[in-house]
Order: structure tokens, then C-alpha cells, then sequence
């Protein structure tokens, strides 16, 4: 997916997205800009879903 894309899809600006590919967030590479594949997009979402799970489970009840 081209940088384009993956802003689109994750509603993020420009400056965020290339944030998260730089610390690794989600897995790229690159070739003549940034490559993106679908899989590490759908990973970079479970992760984050997964993450505001545990945080709403250790909610007092």
C-alpha cells in the first residue's frame, strides 16, 4: 500500500503515519517511497485494538 493509502485507511495525517513507520509501529520498506503491506496495516490495528481492550479491563467496575 503507498503512504496514501494507509493515511486514508487509518484517518491519520501524513506526520503521524510517517511516525509510526519510523519507530517500527507498523512494518514497512522502501522503494521510491514507503511500501506498506496490507498485513502489517491490519496487524498495526489488532495491536492498538487489543491494547485499548486491556486498558478498559482494568477499569474499576
Amino acid at each position: 500500500m503507498s503512504v496514501e493509502d494507509v493515511m486514508e485507511a487509518l484517518n491519520v495525517g501524513r506526520s503521524k503515519l510517517y511516525e509510526l513507520l519510523r519507530s517500527g509501529q507498523i512494518k514497512s520498506w522502501k522503494m521510491k517511497g514507503y511500501r506498506i503491506p496490507k498485513a502489517a496495516v491490519k496487524d498495526f490495528v489488532f495491536s492498538q485494538a487489543q491494547m485499548n481492550l486491556e486498558r478498559y479491563s482494568e477499569l474499576p467496575d
